[in-house]
């Protein structure tokens, strides 16, 4: 997510609010300018915090998703070792005939 322009938006929409609010109030031109100024400040700092706390959790959150990522396949790998050591080693004749392999062609015959 791009949290950049949050610090902007937050100023801008809190002055545009400031200002509709001081020209209905009719305020004079330096009262309306040093009050704009003031909201201005306050709501970029503001923004800024929010912008901090949302980079932060947006990097958590990457991080819980690479783990949880890295736990599944680190679960798969599991999943295949144990396939693969269930079996008790010893070769099945019938399989191994069907795949094209005797017992007689292999040379083992007299030992």
């Amino acid at each position: 997510m791009n949290t950049k322009n949050i610090p902007a938006l937050v100023m801008l929409l809190a002055g545009a609010i400031a200002s509709l609010i001081m020209l209905t109030k009719g305020l004079s031109n330096i009262q309306f300018l040093c009050t704009l100024l003031i909201v201005l400040i306050v709501f970029y700092v503001l923004g800024t915090v929010i912008k901090v706390i949302l980079d932060r959790n947006i990097g958590e959150m990457k991080k819980d998703e690479e783990t949880v990522e890295g736990e599944d396949d680190l679960d798969e790998n599991k999943e295949n070792i144990d396939t693969t050591a269930a079996g008790d080693g010893e070769a099945n004749p019938e399989s191994a005939e069907e795949e094209g392999f005797s017992p007689e062609e292999s040379g083992d015959e007299g030992e």
